[in-house]
């Protein structure tokens, strides 16, 4: 761990630093472990996240970007460890804004988020490259395929019926 304050601000009466800004690595009792740079109180000995750095927990998920008195904010990139991704911005630990989400089996969804949830207009990429155009509302998304050839397949179970039919 580096030692060396990189920033400091002093005191009132100017002779020693009351925060002190440096990078380091932590390890917490539960097993989750810091690597970036914080802020250090000098006069309650707190220590916070501060800058950029990644926090991974115990059981693998990863959390990069920039860090504020603990808190992520803006523009960051959290791995978990099922395989999935969230590439965007935060707001207290919520998806909020424009953000990537990738799932485990591939499919890449690209949305505009509230408070985690996807809201208004949807693009989602399958595992096989096909996109789907959607729309989300109350926490519900419905998908049409983005391809010509859909909208020559038949529309009901009826019409599916009438070209077998006509086949010998």
């Amino acid at each position: 761990m580096n030692t060396r304050p990189t920033t400091a601000k002093t005191s009132k009466s100017g002779k020693e630093p009351i925060v002190v800004q440096d990078e380091g690595f932590f390890q917490h009792d539960t097993g989750d472990t810091y690597n970036g740079f914080y802020e250090e109180n000098k006069k309650t000995g707190a220590v916070k996240m501060h800058g950029y750095g990644e926090y991974t927990t115990a059981v693998g998920d990863k959390y990069l970007g920039i860090w504020e008195a603990d808190n992520l904010t803006n523009d960051v990139t959290i791995t978990y460890a099922d395989g999935s991704k969230f590439e965007g911005r935060l707001n207290n630990f919520a998806y909020d804004g424009i953000g990537v989400y990738t799932y485990p089996d591939g499919c890449v969804l690209q949305a505009n988020f509230e408070d985690n949830t996807p809201k208004g207009l949807l693009t989602l990429v399958d595992p096989n490259g096909h996109k789907w155009w959607g729309l989300s509302e109350r926490g519900y998304a419905w998908f049409e395929p983005v391809n010509y050839y859909y909208d020559m397949l038949p529309k009901t179970c009826e019409s599916h019926k009438k070209i077998r039919k006509n086949r010998p």
